[in-house]
């Protein structure tokens, strides 16, 4: 009677457990069991000749040699013997919390292949591309072979040679490593590389450093760096992430240089691959000498010519920035710009900065900037602006950033017979001259929504009278990364940015129909470069932007991922042309945020109002 019982009890917990999925040895029949794993041959396979495994989602087994440790949780390791094709990766990265494997181990590891969104932003789902990881269950120490044992390093242009401008030909339709440098990369993910004898194109940050190997073509910007061009965005750089501790601290500027291999791991974050290393593994930095003095401007001070600097002072106000910082920037406009007649400044904060009391006036903020400049033995300017609406113009939130001038009242002055405009009233012409002055163009029109007004102000100087219209438009942010899963990229931010343009553009052909001989300037930080539809829009027939005309090697004024570009630019009317000098001085973009007073290059144009 009990032997019945109980074999009726073990057909009903046998029934029971094939229904709920489980093995007669009352193991759940999870994907992750040793024997559903594929035994696969070479890691190559498994990340297949295209940018997502081919085994996404399946069970396998690989072996191959731990090359590099990004944390507790997560390793990679490389095929030792490879596949013998360049199409596809040898290496992954394995997701194995505190798994007991070092540097050098020969393991074999069983999981599901996955394809994982690295450190990125919030959207990153939508906008970047992942990196192939097997998710393991298992990971089982052959054997040590040592570092000795690592698998040779590929060295970067020399073994394998980065495609230069084109990072994608065909929406991603075809794997092309030879040619697409977004699938170049992809063809390398997880692989030891290394990079001989790099050159340093910027400055260090959130531990990125932007190089290029000693043997790379150029050429080269006048700070030992690449600036972009139409159909250039240079992806054969490289960008060093420094993992483990001292990377974000880690100091280099643009023309450093290494005598010795950089040698890491291909990874992805952010929207761009990079190659991983260890901070304490890093070569030492041999200095390329650049000092702040390498490009002063050859623009000299003329008693009878207007001198004109642009300059994103990078988010200055009374409260927040340092006394170290405000005397620098004061010194810097006496010594490199010559203290400009005009300073039309962008990114001026309220009184109390980015905090959020409601207050929006900037008196106290430019009050600050003034006495530094007169400190340092400059004249004493006066600050033009108007305030805007508490929390409606963009920028860091509670700061009511707002563009603005500094003039000095010895040598222009602000023309008279027009009232200062307030925030919602918006400047016209009458006469060919400004309704408001200063005044804001437009700024109840919706597109201006977030962003900071466009404020013309008419100055006269020497009998004669200039317009200058300064403007700040919306920044890149909301754009697809370069090395992300749409291609071609989206740039969204350019739609807005346009309609700013038109808007703007209209304002100046209502003053040229009014005045065809108009002396007109736009200037600031339009957030777009000088061959972006955005600056052609502003331009026209009837404007010229002279950073469009500027010397190659001397063009950027702000260094980003890697690359010097241009997002401040001047645009004068035609008929200033020929009586503009024009420059761009590189004290800040070169070099460390604490060796600077900005992350922007000011701009210098100097002017003969015949």
């Amino acid at each position: 009677m009990k032997r019945t019982i109980r074999k009726n009890i073990m057909k009903r917990v046998l029934a029971a457990a094939l229904i709920a999925g489980a093995t007669i040895f009352g193991q759940a029949a999870a994907p992750n069991q040793a024997f559903a794993a594929e035994k696969i041959a070479h890691i190559g396979q498994v990340q297949g000749a295209a940018q997502y495994s081919p085994y996404q989602g399946k069970e396998v087994e690989v072996q191959g040699v731990v090359t590099f440790r990004s944390g507790k949780s997560s390793f990679f390791i490389q095929d030792p013997e490879g596949d013998g094709n360049d199409a596809t990766s040898d290496a992954i990265m394995v997701y194995a919390p505190d798994a007991p494997c070092g540097i050098g181990d020969l393991v074999t590891v069983k999981g599901e292949v996955t394809e994982y969104f690295n450190a990125g932003f919030r959207d990153k789902k939508e906008t970047d591309l992942p990196v192939t990881e097997i998710k393991a269950s298992k990971v089982k120490v052959i054997k040590s072979l040592g570092r000795e044992g690592l698998p040779k390093p590929i060295v970067l242009d020399k073994d394998r040679m980065i495609p230069r401008k084109v990072i994608d030909s065909d929406g991603l339709k075809v794997f092309n490593p030879e040619k697409d440098a977004i699938d170049f990369w992809e063809s390398l993910e997880g692989m030891r590389v290394s990079i001989e004898n790099a050159k340093v194109l910027g400055p260090q940050r959130y531990a990125d450093l932007w190089v290029v190997p000693g043997t790379h073509e150029g050429p080269f910007n006048n700070c030992g760096g690449l600036s972009i061009a139409a159909d250039d965005m240079h992806p054969e750089h490289i960008c060093v992430y420094m993992a483990g501790d001292g990377g974000k601290q880690y100091r280099a500027k643009a023309g450093d240089h290494f005598d010795k291999p950089i040698t890491g791991v291909v990874s992805y974050a952010f929207g761009n691959y990079q190659v991983m290393t260890l901070t304490n593994q890093m070569p030492p930095i041999i200095d390329g000498g650049l000092t702040h003095d390498f490009d002063k401007t050859t623009i000299q001070p003329d008693p009878s010519k207007l001198l004109i600097a642009s300059y994103n002072i990078e988010n200055f106000s009374k409260a927040h920035t340092s006394q170290a910082k405000v005397d620098r920037l004061g010194k810097s406009i006496v010594n490199d710009l010559h203290n400009p007649d005009i300073i039309t400044v962008l990114e001026l904060q309220d009184n109390d900065g980015k905090d959020d009391t409601g207050n929006t006036d900037a008196s106290q903020s430019g009050q600050y900037l003034i006495d530094a400049v007169k400190a340092a033995g400059g004249p004493e300017y006066k600050l033009i602006n108007i305030n805007p609406e508490d929390g409606a113009d963009g920028g860091q939130p509670g700061a009511n950033i707002r563009v603005a001038y500094f003039y000095n009242p010895s040598r222009v002055q602000l023309r008279s017979g027009a009232p200062e405009g307030k925030a919602k009233q918006a400047v016209k012409w009458q006469g060919g001259h400004l309704t408001l002055n200063p005044g804001r163009i437009d700024p109840t029109n919706t597109i201006f929504e977030h962003t900071r007004k466009s404020l013309a102000a008419e100055f006269t100087f020497n009998g004669k009278d200039l317009t200058i219209i300064a403007n700040h438009l919306n920044s890149k942010r909301g754009d697809d990364t370069l090395y992300g899963q749409h291609q071609p990229v989206k740039l969204r931010s350019e739609e807005k940015r346009l309609k700013l343009a038109a808007d703007i553009r209209n304002f100046v052909d209502e003053g040229l129909k009014q005045d065809q001989a108009k002396n007109i300037m736009l200037m600031g930080d339009f957030n777009d470069f000088e061959f972006s539809p955005v600056i052609k829009a502003l331009e026209g027939t009837t404007m010229t932007n002279l950073v469009g005309h500027h010397d190659i090697a001397d063009r950027y004024s702000y260094f980003y991922n890697g690359n010097n570009q241009i997002l401040d630019n001047i645009i004068v009317s035609n008929n200033l042309v020929p009586n503009c000098t024009f420059d761009i001085v590189h004290v800040n973009s070169p070099f460390m945020p604490d060796d600077r007073v900005s992350d922007h290059d000011p701009l210098l144009v100097q002017v003969d109002l015949k």
